[in-house]
């Protein structure tokens, strides 16, 4: 029997009413904003994932010091290329050394004071890029600065409801969120893999993509090698991109240069 016998489901017409996937689909047409996909500019890793699309959740991981922020500060540059200009979230440096890693600055735009451990203020600062620059690709470095880590009894479960969030708010307002998080301690960098991210698997679980960055320094100076764990809209897994510093950014290194 009917949960409710008040309404009319027949000819009921509210905002989560059942309709056709082709009905559906025209509907999704006239109102949602264009699509985003957006490309790193990285020819290998552009051609693995087919672009950044508007509703993913990407994570950014690998051991300290070894580009997490680099990696995602050329994602930024090459994106403003296109035309889309990032909201950042820098927790771990302070606004005038985050802003000197530049060489030159782009535009992008970043809240005048941070708010740390406050998830609500980083959602309401989301809404606030978007209404005010329409920003809709958002960096966050990075995960532990969206909650409070003295204070929560099941770290691995917090992560998880702040992972759904975000994921919540990427697909709801058709933005791209990169995270960035920590690595275990002491884990084996020659065995990197999704698996050796800091606290919870919810973040792997949860996510569209992970990207798994380190140094390589026995390669070349100033080398480093990406790792696309995976990435559930193209099914890729483990596919390694060899990349350069040059200028302050990272690039592809070609196989000629590799030699």
């Amino acid at each position: 029997m009917p949960r409710n016998k008040n309404i009319d489901w027949k000819n009921y017409d509210g905002p989560d009413q059942v309709m056709s996937s082709h009905e559906l689909e025209m509907k999704l047409k006239e109102t949602q904003p264009s699509i985003l996909n957006l490309r790193s500019r990285i020819p290998s890793l552009d051609r693995a994932i087919d672009g950044f699309r508007d509703g993913e959740l990407i994570v950014i991981s690998g051991p300290t010091k070894n580009g997490k922020t680099l990696f995602a500060q050329t994602l930024t540059v090459n994106f403003c290329r296109q035309q889309e200009y990032p909201l950042w979230f820098s927790f771990e440096l302070p606004p005038k050394q985050f802003l000197s890693q530049f060489s030159p600055l782009p535009l992008f735009y970043v809240p005048e004071k941070l708010k740390a451990h406050v998830f609500d203020w980083v959602e309401d600062k989301v809404q606030e890029g978007f209404a005010k620059f329409r920003t809709r690709v958002i960096f966050i470095d990075h995960l532990h600065y969206l909650f409070d880590m003295a204070r929560t009894k099941n770290p691995s479960i917090e992560i998880g409801t702040v992972i759904r969030r975000l994921k919540n708010i990427a697909v709801v307002n058709n933005f791209v969120i990169f995270l960035l998080c920590h690595t275990i301690k002491g884990k084996n960098e020659d065995n990197l893999s999704y698996e050796s991210i800091r606290d919870s698997s919810f973040i792997s679980q949860e996510s569209d993509c992970v990207l798994m960055i380190k140094r390589t320094p026995k390669t070349r100076e100033n080398a480093a090698q990406l790792s696309i764990e995976f990435h559930r809209r193209t099914g890729v897994m483990g596919k390694m991109v060899d990349l350069w510093k040059i200028n302050s950014l990272l690039q592809e290194i070609a196989n000629e240069e590799k030699k």
